[in-house]
């Protein structure tokens, strides 16, 4: 355990020896998708004869898509594209067989450390702009939702990096394994509600969704931060996630194992 720490905190150091990048990012990112956002749902709403949608006015739409901006930043950090894959392609991997640690473990607390500084960063400036743009329709959360946003963060950053995992393990037996980060990372916005609330969402759809991976990474931390989410959908969320992040990480070491095999190491 004293190494997991380690390897995070030493993540953690190096994501904030230059904290500039990231808030220009960070700023550019939030400004880009507001301003989308507020023309989007402004043409929705107007095309509705003005009419809010049940329980989102404007700025409750416009705040949603914020944050859930933020969860996508905080979930991918550097992993997305780099990580697994990068290390079997490059020959890196030779490096980490040899550490008297966990591979997985060892690249989760990296992941882990460089997204608790995303959040605490990204979730600094969402208040910011929730204060001075959203403060006048819903108000800041309270201890309950904001118990709920966290517990459904952490669950949504280790399934998003046992996800990932399996799919760049696939770099074991495939030159190339970025178009299908792309693919999910759609799937995430059509089904995760990484856009559109999914109490938008038809009936049907919303109760076949609730049985896959796609809401814990968008829908519901954004519900639950926004105050509209019960004790009873938290606990269901939270036991559907557990059983994701069993299949998952079953599905992830496997594919590892069965891949480490035949790894040549070539590169390195």
């Amino acid at each position: 355990m004293r190494w997991f720490l380690q390897v995070m905190s030493g993540q953690m150091r190096m994501r904030l020896a230059y904290p500039w990048g990231f808030w220009v990012s960070l700023s550019l990112e939030l400004f880009v998708v507001a301003s989308i956002n507020w023309y989007l749902w402004s043409a929705v709403l107007a095309s509705r004869g003005g009419a809010d949608f049940p329980g989102y006015t404007l700025r409750t739409l416009v705040l949603y898509s914020l944050i859930t901006s933020i969860l996508r930043k905080v979930q991918v950090n550097s992993d997305q594209f780099g990580g697994l894959g990068d290390d079997i392609y490059s020959g890196s991997l030779n490096k980490y067989l040899v550490y008297p640690v966990s591979y997985f473990g060892f690249r989760y607390a990296m992941h882990l450390g460089g997204s608790l500084v995303s959040f605490c960063q990204s979730f600094l400036a969402l208040l910011l702009f929730w204060v001075v743009f959203a403060l006048q329709d819903i108000q800041l959360p309270g201890m309950t939702s904001l118990l709920q946003f966290l517990v459904l963060v952490f669950l949504g950053v280790s399934l998003r990096f046992l996800i990932n995992a399996v799919l760049q393990t696939l770099a074991f037996w495939f030159d190339q394994v970025w178009s299908l980060l792309v693919l999910f990372n759609f799937l995430i916005q059509l089904l995760g509600g990484q856009l559109i609330p999914m109490d938008l969402y038809p009936d049907w759809a919303r109760n076949l969704l609730f049985y896959t991976p796609f809401p814990l990474l968008a829908a519901w931390p954004a519900e639950a931060l926004l105050g509209k989410m019960s004790w009873t959908g938290f606990f269901q969320g939270c036991g559907m996630a557990c059983l994701w992040l069993v299949v998952f990480n079953g599905i992830a070491r496997f594919s590892f194992n069965r891949g480490v095999r035949n790894y040549s190491g070539i590169g390195a």
